[in-house]
């Protein structure tokens, strides 16, 4: 076995599903909760999503997909494009746990 062919193999054993378990918040569907891993925004655009709780870790619901997207983190509900919701990665909720 070559080293090329050890370390594609070392990289599927220590990738688990963790990375898998990764999607767009695009691909949610109504009512289903997740939470925000990261997010590729520019920096004003984060900055200013955490001022209204959409930040890294937290936990949200999805109220309608689609242009608006509307999320709801506590009491608050917040109207995302769908570039913005393209661009922040989030795991369900059913999988937290297995970070």
């Amino acid at each position: 076995m070559s080293l090329s062919s050890k370390r594609t193999t070392m990289t599927t054993l220590t990738n688990p599903t963790h990375e898998q378990a990764l999607i767009p918040l695009s691909e949610l569907v109504t009512s289903e909760e997740a939470v925000v891993h990261v997010a590729d925004l520019e920096f004003e655009e984060r900055i200013a999503l955490a001022a209204m709780g959409l930040r890294e870790d937290a936990t949200f619901r999805l109220c309608q997909q689609g242009t608006p997207c509307i999320v709801q983190i506590e009491a608050t509900r917040l109207g995302l494009s769908r570039e913005v919701t393209e661009r922040i990665m989030v795991r369900r909720c059913d999988q937290c746990s297995d970070s």
